[in-house]
Parts: C-alpha cells; structure tokens; sequence
C-alpha cells in the first residue's frame, strides 16, 4: 500500500490486515474502546472481536505499522451511493495508539483507504468524528472538508457503550 515493506523508520506500513493479525489487532481494539467508552465493559474477549472483524464479509480492515508494530487500524465499508447511483467509502473506526500518535498515521491511513476508493470509483469517502475530539479534528481539517451533514445514532437493545 504504502510506507517501507516492513514499517521501519523509513515510514509506516500502511496495508490490508488478515486473520494472521489477529493478535495484534486485539489489544488495540481494546485500548480503542476504552478511550471511547472507559466506563464500559466487555464480555467478549478482544482476540474473538478481532477475528470477528477480520472475517467479516462487509468490512474492510486496514493496519498501520511502524517498526513492525501495528498501531493503528481502520475499519470501512464499499457502500452504494443513492444520490450518484454509484459507490463511497464509509470510514468507519480509525484508531492509532497513544504512542504512535503524532507521526501522521491517521492521515497515511485515511489517504490508504482513499486510494482503494478512487480505484473502485468512490464518490467520496466520509467518516464520523466525536466532536468533542479536538485532536482528531485538528488532524482532519489538514487535509479534509468538514461535510454539512450532521450525524445521530439510536441506541438498540443492551448494547449501548454506556
């Protein structure tokens, strides 16, 4: 995709994950949803969330590696565009760990995922950003358009994160 062959200190490695990353996905999933929701708990062990996510047959998960490690992960979906009649990407979880943060990976993440949707014909590629995440923010008006769109959520069943 992008970055070294092996994420050194040449630059990151920015590529697909596969079930072989399970592993290494697992505890940043975890730190992710800690930083999202510290009060909540989970009954499910981090290494079955991330085999879950690297199997499923509608999200695409991409990894961030720097000196081998990964440290960050982006989940997101080709989805049909109504408006278009043609496709975009919805960017739907991006995570870098608190001590990879700072190098521009979010951004080598968000640009990765960029390419498979000007590849596949993307109309856009949009994503969700808690507003109270200034960083985040920070991080995405450097290279990205703020859209006129508000976003809600309704909560279903038990599963609210709080």
């Amino acid at each position: 995709m992008s970055g070294s062959q092996d994420g050194t200190a040449r630059g990151p490695l920015i590529r697909r994950l596969s079930s072989k990353d399970a592993a290494q996905l697992a505890p940043l999933l975890e730190a992710y949803r800690a930083e999202m929701y510290p009060a909540s708990q989970t009954e499910t062990p981090r290494q079955e969330a991330a085999a879950a996510l690297l199997s499923s047959q509608t999200a695409e998960v991409m990894g961030g590696f720097l000196d081998g490690k990964l440290s960050a992960f982006a989940v997101f979906f080709d989805l049909p565009e109504a408006i278009s009649n043609g496709r975009a990407g919805q960017l739907d979880d991006l995570y870098v760990a608190a001590g990879a943060r700072g190098q521009r990976l979010a951004q080598r993440m968000v640009e990765a995922v960029a390419a498979i949707g000007r590849a596949r014909g993307w109309v856009h590629l949009r994503w969700l950003v808690p507003e109270d995440n200034e960083a985040a923010l920070r991080t995405y008006e450097r290279f990205a358009k703020a859209a006129s769109w508000k976003s809600y959520a309704l909560w279903l069943g038990d599963s609210a994160p709080w």
